[in-house]
């Protein structure tokens, strides 16, 4: 019998007892309820950067993002280069996932 119950969101079953068990003791009820974070998909894009009235052509960028935090990889570029590093920066990172704003 155990005095823990099991960590799972919503499961109100007992945690097992495992006797001469090394380590950390059990949270979870069984493997099933051990949670595994989601991995959040890098993805490469290509947008319009945010000029002030700026109506050049070389105004894109390719930026690299996954979930809510992104980072610029390349601005100023024209559609056609901006939309090539994208393609080698998805083979390079292997990412199926491609947006492009403009």
């Amino acid at each position: 019998m155990s005095g823990r119950t099991c960590a799972a969101e919503g499961c109100e079953n007992p945690v097992p007892l495992r006797a001469g068990q090394v380590g950390r003791p059990p949270i979870y009820c069984s493997p099933a309820h051990r949670t595994r974070p989601t991995r959040v998909e890098l993805s490469v894009e290509v947008e319009r950067a945010e000029t002030a009235g700026d109506d050049s052509s070389r105004d894109f960028e390719v930026r690299l993002r996954r979930g809510t935090r992104s980072v610029v990889v390349a601005s100023g570029l024209g559609r056609f280069s901006a939309t090539a590093l994208a393609t080698d920066l998805r083979s390079v990172v292997g990412s199926q996932t491609a947006r492009s704003t403009s």
